[in-house]
């Protein structure tokens, strides 16, 4: 079973969805790459998610004004 842990950071939201979005474009790009870059985006998903879900950030400020907008 996998315990969860709690770690407090500090965080630049802006700065963490320019790099999400960098690492993502290099996946796409470089398919050798795909599956090791997966992994960390993932989790940058996830911190995303709890920092919403969890501690109650607010989506515009964690995702960017146009999350959700397609």
């Amino acid at each position: 079973m996998i315990e969860p842990i709690v770690v407090k950071l500090d965080i630049d939201w802006a700065s963490l969805r320019e790099q999400k979005a960098e690492l993502i474009k290099y996946a796409w790009k470089d398919t050798d790459s795909n599956k090791l870059l997966e992994g960390i985006i993932s989790i940058i998903d996830a911190i995303q998610d709890q920092a919403v879900d969890e501690n109650g950030l607010s989506e515009m400020l964690v995702f960017g004004e146009n999350f959700g907008k397609s």
